[in-house]
């Protein structure tokens, strides 16, 4: 394990450790932390912020209630996420009607473009395309199953390894590599239409 992970890890669980111990703030702080990358990986997957506002909602909820018996066994964010997974795919069942999806576009795209101070560097027409591909590639993720869905958006979107998104989906390493896999392929033969 890098040593970037374990410091995150250590510092994360000594904040619900202090939260345990009747800090508010430690627990505000945990969410502060966590919930912008939280939401916007439920909304490439909702593609509706309310949706994605309101699942993270109830992740962090659920996070609170279980902080007292949570172990430094896996990433804070790891165990966020899968509690986050989970309720996005109960979610998905209950509406199974997903209307066309929008861009896969961060929440949080402003943050990715150029600095307006650096001049007219932007190209409308890269701009149009781009929107074009990313109305194409969320259209084709929305016809995936949606375990193979979520396995593409934590592994090319929110950059997770094999081992976070197996415990995050609790699956073994080689069914999330079968599953990327399986979703890659269903992805390759929905470009060649």
């Amino acid at each position: 394990m890098r040593e970037d992970n374990v410091k995150e890890r250590q510092e994360d669980f000594n904040l619900l450790t202090q939260f345990n111990e009747g800090s508010e703030d430690a627990f505000t702080r945990i969410a502060a932390k966590h919930s912008g990358p939280l939401i916007n990986f439920l909304h490439r997957y909702t593609q509706n912020q309310s949706t994605s506002e309101d699942i993270a909602q109830e992740a962090f909820l659920r996070l609170y209630k279980a902080a007292p018996d949570l172990k430094p066994v896996a990433k804070l964010s790891t165990i966020i996420y899968k509690i986050a997974y989970n309720l996005a795919v109960d979610h998905a069942r209950k509406n199974k009607s997903r209307a066309a999806k929008a861009p896969m576009r961060s929440l949080y795209a402003e943050a990715d473009c150029p600095d307006p101070a650096a001049g007219p560097s932007i190209n409308p027409d890269a701009i149009f395309e781009t929107d074009q591909q990313n109305k194409e590639t969320a259209a084709m993720l929305a016809e995936l199953p949606y375990t193979q869905q979520l396995a593409i958006i934590l592994k090319v979107y929110e950059d997770r390894s094999y081992a976070e998104i197996a415990e995050i989906m609790s699956l073994s390493i080689s069914s999330v590599e079968s599953l990327l896999f399986r979703a890659r392929q269903n992805l390759a033969k929905k470009k060649i239409k």
